[in-house]
């Protein structure tokens, strides 16, 4: 490759691109499917990958799921404040074992807070 033939920039994570969705919101249901398939860049997940892929829940809608407060939600859970509060922000995401109990705490989260009171 000739010196020069490489176009690079950095994005404003404070001014991202905007973006015009008209063209996509007039896309029928199958334009888009056929759109999708056509990019062979990032095809779409196949049904058994969707079948082995596993969601966490994001901290701010289990938190509301639970009707909890940030800081309400730190103290049950025994989290920092602080990382909470970057989870939701978007600053940091939550490592595997956070990840976890995230997921733990989304299907039973009274047997968490009483497992954390003992």
């Amino acid at each position: 490759m000739k010196k020069g033939s490489i176009t690079s920039f950095k994005l404003d994570p404070k001014r991202p691109p905007k973006s015009d969705w008209r063209a996509f919101d007039a896309m029928t249901d199958e334009e888009r499917r056929q759109a999708a398939l056509s990019d062979l860049d990032a095809p779409p997940a196949t049904k058994a990958q969707l079948a082995r892929a596993r969601r966490v829940p994001t901290v701010g809608a289990l938190r509301k799921k639970l009707n909890l407060t940030q800081e309400e939600f730190a103290a049950r859970f025994h989290l920092p404040l602080g990382t909470v509060r970057d989870w939701e922000q978007g600053a940091h995401r939550p490592d595997k074992a956070a990840q976890v109990l995230l997921t733990v705490i989304g299907r039973d989260p009274d047997a968490v807070a009483r497992a954390l009171e003992s």
